[in-house]
């Protein structure tokens, strides 16, 4: 598509004075009623139950009894009300009356049921708290079922906003042996095709909630950044963005800010991290993990490496995800406090470099630009802080097969990781980072240790008051024992095309942004 550039095509010499100092921004024709939404990779098939597709496009296609709100608050789905038993063995939902699937199936207690049963119990999902203290479900009428536990699960309510399996399938789109062969749910969406470069979304119009203004929706597969913000000047694409749906780096925003484009940027909810392996001798030393912690300029991080699109943090989780506990200061650099922490370990400095029992301060700093993109940049910024405090860092750049075998070998000393974001934070994040009970794979673990084993199980299984109390105490034991190292908070960034109006986000990058909108 051609570029408009300064309205050439007005004739009157006083609307070209007007229109000269507009950045260059094509018009997008004849896509009035359709919202063309950058994503980094194909949707696939959408099954609920299988680790293949990707996680962006779920949301609006299916519905979950609770769905998640600003700040972790739980919102009315396909559940209106729910109740947990006091002893937090059963949890009885009120489903939502008149709603069917997109295929005409009624949504009832019996649909519920099946879906429910489909996932809860199984080993694959034993990961899942509710699925692995699931007991039975009773149905009491067909508008409300009570799922019986085993064991209570403090976090269950939560666990059913995430995105997926917990959504719910039309009973007719499965095979005789219950495999998933089409996408049919009750959400505002249908799809109507997919392939590898895009998937076509149609308005659900029977839809039980508020309906978008606009009828259809195109997933434009683009791998490439540049080539979606190229795309999105263009006037081919309405929005990019979103770390979970096509990722937009700082320096890109900035740049697109300036050619006309809305750069919409809000706090974010997952947190950057430097992770210290605890199997490395040298990250034993909690004065070597103390001089790291004190030795990094957050605020540069940043303002440098992230065009300020990021908050400087020490703390584990963001205050947009629920009971991410009290905050702490973060300290401005001071080199003469992290050369201190070495020395009151043993560390000497004999003027050509720090050594202890014959050990010199040498770190291998593990990064992969494609498990992390700009993981590079900000090593090299870390580097260059450290070997100011006196270490000697070499940087290891690997791709993300070998990432994926180094890291949950430990076999690193430093390294990068991100905590799960909303939905799936806090209890996400610590059961699967700082937990050596459950197998992750090759995301690794963030910290583990014995002692934090029991400080971890102890705030998971706690509720109520205690709830906090409990996730405090992980937090505390984090920051005295210095076993992480939180650098930033990505803000949420998306770019958006002018004829894009009313954009607002999602309460998280795992959902596509389409409610509230118009399009001229």
């Amino acid at each position: 598509m051609s570029h408009i550039n300064r309205r050439q095509i007005l004739a009157s010499s006083v609307a070209l004075s007007v229109f000269a100092a507009l950045p260059r921004v094509a018009l997008a024709g004849g896509h009035s009623d359709t919202l063309r939404v950058a994503i980094a990779g194909e949707t696939g098939d959408l099954d609920l139950l299988q680790n293949v597709s990707t996680l962006s496009s779920y949301t609006v296609v299916f519905d979950g009894l609770i769905h998640y709100g600003p700040g972790g608050s739980l919102e009315p789905g396909l559940a209106t009300a729910w109740r947990v038993a006091d002893d937090g063995l059963s949890i009885t939902f009120d489903l939502r009356e008149g709603v069917m699937f997109s295929d005409g199936e009624p949504f009832n207690a019996e649909a519920a049921k099946w879906n429910l049963e489909r996932w809860m119990g199984a080993e694959d999902f034993s990961w899942i708290g509710i699925s692995d203290a699931y007991d039975s479900i009773v149905i009491n009428s067909a508008t409300q079922i009570t799922v019986n536990l085993s064991r209570p699960v403090p976090a269950a309510l939560l666990e059913l906003t995430i995105v997926r399996p917990v959504r719910f399938l039309s009973p007719k789109a499965v095979s005789a042996d219950g495999a998933q062969v089409a996408p049919i749910g009750t959400g505002p969406w249908v799809v109507e095709s997919h392939s590898s470069s895009e998937t076509n979304l149609v308005r659900n119009d029977d839809y039980w909630g508020d309906k978008p203004s606009f009828s259809r929706i195109e997933l434009k597969v683009v791998p490439d950044e540049l080539a979606r913000a190229n795309a999105l000047r263009a006037g081919e694409l309405d929005v990019i963005g979103g770390d979970w749906i096509a990722p937009l780096s700082p320096r890109r925003a900035k740049a697109l800010e300036r050619e006309g484009m809305t750069i919409v940027a809000e706090p974010g909810t997952a947190t950057t991290i430097l992770g210290f392996s605890p199997q490395s001798a040298i990250m034993q030393d909690k004065g070597v993990r103390e001089a790291i912690f004190l030795g990094i300029d957050r605020a540069a991080v940043s303002t440098v490496l992230f065009e300020g699109y990021a908050d400087p943090t020490v703390d584990i989780f963001p205050m947009t995800v629920p009971t991410a506990g009290v905050r702490r200061d973060v300290p401005v650099r001071d080199i003469a406090a992290a050369q201190g922490a070495l020395e009151a370990a043993g560390w000497t400095n004999s003027g050509s470099g720090w050594t202890k029992d014959g050990a010199a301060l040498e770190i291998d700093f593990l990064v992969s630009e494609e498990t992390f993109p700009g993981s590079r940049r900000i090593a090299e910024m870390i580097q260059a802080m450290l070997t100011e405090v006196g270490f000697e860092v070499k940087i290891s750049s690997v791709d993300n097969a070998t990432m994926h075998d180094r890291r949950p070998a430990f076999d690193y000393d430093l390294t990068f990781f991100g905590t799960y974001g909303a939905p799936y934070d806090p209890h996400g994040s610590l059961s699967n980072s700082f937990s050596s009970v459950i197998d992750t794979g090759p995301d690794g673990k963030i910290y583990v240790s014995d002692e934090l084993d029991e400080v971890v199980l102890g705030a998971l299984e706690a509720s109520g008051e205690a709830q906090e109390t409990a996730m405090q105490g992980v937090y505390d034991w984090v920051y005295d024992n210095v076993a992480a190292c939180p650098l930033v908070v990505n803000q949420r960034l998306w770019a958006v095309h002018p004829r894009v109006q009313g954009f607002s986000l999602p309460a998280t990058d795992y959902d596509i942004p389409y409610k509230g909108l118009s399009l001229t």
